[in-house]
C-alpha cells in the first residue's frame, strides 16, 4: 500500500503536515499557482531545533519562498518552487503561492527600440529556458514591471510565457518546447477519464485565424476554415505576405484536425507529469486510439483524502 507523504517548506521552515495542497501549471498562465491550506496552528520543524507549535500566520510573510514536494513512501517529487504571495486569515490559514512570476511583479523595466524576443527576456533581468526567435523594431515600454512587460508579450505576440521549476523563463509559439513522455493506460492508471473525448478529423469544425506580426508592429490576418467552426487564432512573424500567411493556415488547420482525443483525464500522483511533457495514452480496447498528446496544464491535488493530477492534453503530436 503507499503512503502519501509531504515535505513543504516556506521561508526556510518545515511544516510536518498540512490540510490541502493544490498546484497549477500550465502553459498558458503567467504564473503557476499553489495554494496550501494547514492549521491556524502547526508543528514547526527547522534544522538543529526540537519540533514546536507555533502560530502559523505569525511565522510565515509575503515574499518568503516556498518549495513543495509530494510523493509516496519517502520518494518524493518537487511540484513547485515560489513565494508566498498572500495568507488569507481563514481557518484553516490559507496560503497563497505564485512560482518565479512573482518576483516579476517587484522590478521594472525600461525598453526603447530594435530588439529581439531574447534580449528582452534578458534586459528583464530573466534566465530564459527558450524564447522564440523574434527580432521587433520598436518594442516601448515606459518603466513598466516586469509582470506588465511579460503580458504585453503574451497578448501582442501569442507567446506562451510561463516559467519552469528552474525559475527559467519561456516564451515560445505553444507546443513548441517539448519534455519527455509519460504513459498512461486507460482504465489502469487513469482514475477517471470522462472528460476525455474521441473525435474523428471529419468531425472537427475549426477556423484557423493566423496572424501575423512584423517587426515594425503592424499586422496582416488571413482566416481558414469552417465559417460556424471554433475560432483558433494563431501568430506567426515576418511572414512574406497574406498568400503565405493563408497557406500557413492551411497548414496548422491540418494539423489540428485528427483523429484523437481531447480534454482531461484524471491520475494518480505517480507517474509525474507536468505541462510540456507528452501524454502517451494506451486504450488496450480500442488499440487504434493509442497516441501522443502534449500536455498543456496539469493541477495537482494533495490532501487526507488522496492526492490527484488532473491533466490536460492539446495537440496529438
Amino acid at each position: 500500500m503507499f503512503t502519501l507523504c509531504s515535505e513543504i517548506t516556506i521561508g526556510g521552515k518545515r511544516f510536518g503536515g498540512v490540510h490541502d495542497v493544490r498546484i497549477r501549471r500550465s502553459i498558458y498562465d503567467l504564473a503557476a499557482t499553489a495554494t496550501v491550506k494547514v492549521p491556524v496552528t502547526a508543528v514547526l520543524k527547522q534544522s538543529g531545533k526540537p519540533a514546536t507549535e507555533v502560530e502559523v500566520a505569525k511565522e510565515i510573510k509575503a515574499g518568503d519562498p516556498v518549495e513543495i514536494r509530494l510523493g509516496y513512501d519517502g520518494a518524493l517529487n518537487t511540484e513547485f518552487k515560489g513565494y508566498v504571495k498572500q495568507l488569507n486569515l481563514k481557518t484553516p490559514l490559507e496560503i497563497v503561492c505564485e512560482d518565479a512570476f512573482y518576483l516579476c511583479r517587484k522590478k521594472s523595466v525600461t525598453l526603447s527600440g530594435k530588439t529581439t524576443l531574447a534580449d528582452v527576456i534578458g534586459k528583464c533581468g530573466l534566465t530564459a529556458g527558450y524564447t522564440a526567435k523574434l527580432s521587433m523594431e520598436s518594442f516601448q515600454v515606459p518603466n513598466k514591471p516586469v509582470s506588465w512587460v511579460l503580458a504585453k508579450l503574451k497578448k501582442d505576440y501569442g507567446l506562451a510565457v510561463f516559467f519552469d521549476l528552474d525559475g527559467r523563463a519561456y516564451a515560445s509559439e505553444p507546443f513548441k518546447t517539448v519534455d519527455e513522455a509519460v504513459k498512461y493506460r486507460l482504465r489502469y492508471n487513469v482514475i477517471r477519464d470522462d472528460d476525455l473525448k474521441y473525435r474523428l478529423a471529419e468531425d472537427v469544425k475549426l477556423k484557423i485565424k493566423a496572424v501575423c506580426v512584423y517587426r515594425d508592429g503592424t499586422k496582416v490576418e488571413a482566416k481558414i476554415g469552417a465559417d460556424d467552426g471554433t475560432e483558433k487564432t494563431m501568430y506567426f512573424y515576418d511572414v512574406k505576405d497574406e498568400k503565405e500567411l493563408a497557406a500557413l493556415a492551411q497548414a496548422e488547420l491540418k494539423r489540428h484536425s485528427y483523429d484523437g482525443y481531447s480534454g482531461k483525464i484524471q491520475t494518480f500522483l505517480v507517474p509525474y507529469a507536468a505541462p510540456c511533457m507528452l501524454a502517451e495514452l494506451e486504450d488496450e480496447v480500442y488499440r487504434y486510439r493509442n497516441g501522443r498528446y502534449y500536455i498543456e496544464s496539469v493541477e495537482t491535488t494533495f490532501g487526507a483524502g488522496g492526492s490527484r493530477r488532473t491533466i490536460e492534453i492539446g495537440l496529438k503530436v
